[in-house]
């Protein structure tokens, strides 16, 4: 059985800054991170099992973007909780930790 992807808040307010930061640059770069996104979600739903960063929190990195999605899975229920979708860019200590 498949995962159930939920986006949190906070995430999809990270996505939405990165869609507009990408939709200036080109709109060819957007579809890019627009596909990455996509296959990140499908591989989560597939299989959340990547690596542990904090307690319960999870880390999965686009394949070309500076970009990690960071996330709690709730086995009993298959349920994917993804908290922030994070530029690497940014001050590591700013990475999510709850």
């Amino acid at each position: 059985m498949a995962y159930e992807i939920i986006i949190l808040d906070r995430a999809q307010e990270e996505i939405d800054k990165a869609y507009e930061y990408y939709a200036e640059i080109s709109l060819t770069v957007l579809k890019s991170f627009d596909d990455q996104l996509e296959q990140l979600y499908q591989r989560l739903e597939t299989n959340p099992f990547f690596q542990s960063r904090y307690k319960n929190l999870r880390a999965l990195p686009f394949k070309s973007f500076p970009f990690m999605a960071f996330f709690r899975i709730d086995e009993e229920k298959k349920l994917i909780y993804i908290y922030s979708v994070f530029n690497t860019s940014q001050n590591p200590e700013k990475y999510p930790k709850d």
